[in-house]
């Protein structure tokens, strides 16, 4: 890794073990320039992928600044904006779906989303089932902006382990936040511990074992480096899971997020052009290859494209 500031070598988040081999030199991405090289080390001992060494979360805090993707949003895409937020609705209906398939949603349900972002998900689950929702981000700016919107969400940020986060929780949902996370097992713990009896914790991250990721290797959009902390097979996320005490149900090939996304990222860096700044240019390209793309997508219920789901019961 060519940055420094107090990066450490790091032992297995799920395992403890030390021993590891190299799996990937990644560079920086979504940087808009070139940036930093980071590795990613396959555990000896339970297979698990992690970055290691580990920049400091003072320089990690860098790669997200206000030109983060996902906490612009439609934004990004300047008058192709509304298109695109149509689009993240559909997927917020799909999350909404996926909950739902695991423990039905009412008015006195509660329901946490950790690692909200920017909280279309939440405010779908209110509008459609009036269910009390949570969600909890390290940073505000993907809400304070337009404070009116979120109304009657418990927005938070911070840690997870903040004063006054306090369950009983029907439903936990982690889309594309566990990747994240330094330390999975003790946040899977912490929300067993806000779990009520017989709740549903619904996870997606990116799938290591999938075709996007042999198509783009370093550059995979999955890696996100070095914001992704952890890169997960089926294997190594049920393993991941079931240390946090969590009892798994089902585990799925594909997910909400469309696995063409992932493919696209990785292009955008094996091309050189990164996700800074406006994107509105690229909006026609994007749409043309999608509908191009759409007759693999529609195999990934049984092809691992590079999206998984997993759902887990306490």
């Amino acid at each position: 890794m060519s940055e420094g500031r107090a990066a450490v070598d790091v032992p297995c988040p799920l395992c403890t073990s030390s021993e590891s081999d190299p799996h990937t030199d990644s560079p920086a991405q979504m940087v808009g320039v070139k940036g930093a090289t980071f590795r990613f080390v396959k555990c000896r001992a339970c297979g698990l992928v992690r970055l290691s060494p580990r920049p400091s979360l003072e320089a990690l805090a860098t790669y997200y600044d206000q030109d983060y993707l996902p906490h612009r949003g439609p934004a990004a895409w300047g008058r192709h904006g509304p298109t695109v937020e149509r689009a993240q609705a559909g997927t917020d209906r799909a999350r909404v779906r996926a909950v739902e398939a695991a423990v039905k949603l009412a008015r006195t349900s509660r329901v946490l989303d950790l690692g909200c972002g920017k909280p279309t998900f939440l405010a779908t689950v209110r509008d459609r089932t009036g269910a009390r929702c949570t969600g909890v981000d390290f940073a505000a700016e993907a809400w304070s902006a337009t404070p009116e919107r979120w109304h009657d969400l418990d927005l938070r940020a911070g840690p997870l382990d903040m004063p006054g986060l306090e369950g009983p929780f029907d439903a936990i949902t982690m889309w594309h936040a566990l990747e994240h996370d330094p330390a999975p097992v003790e946040t899977l713990r912490r929300l067993r511990s806000l779990a009520a009896p017989g709740a549903a914790l619904v996870v997606e991250v990116p799938d290591l074992d999938s075709l996007t990721h042999r198509l783009h290797g370093a550059r995979w959009g999955g890696f996100h480096t070095p914001r992704h902390t952890l890169a997960f097979t089926a294997a190594t996320l049920q393993k991941t899971l079931e240390a946090g005490g969590w009892r798994v149900e089902r585990m799925q090939k594909h997910g909400t997020m469309d696995p063409y996304v992932l493919w696209w990222l990785g292009a955008q860096e094996r091309n050189g052009l990164g996700v800074r700044g406006s994107l509105e240019g690229r909006f026609v390209a994007f749409v043309l290859g999608k509908i191009a793309a759409y007759p693999v997508t529609l195999l990934q219920r049984f092809v691992r494209l590079g999206v998984q789901l997993a759902v887990a019961r306490a």
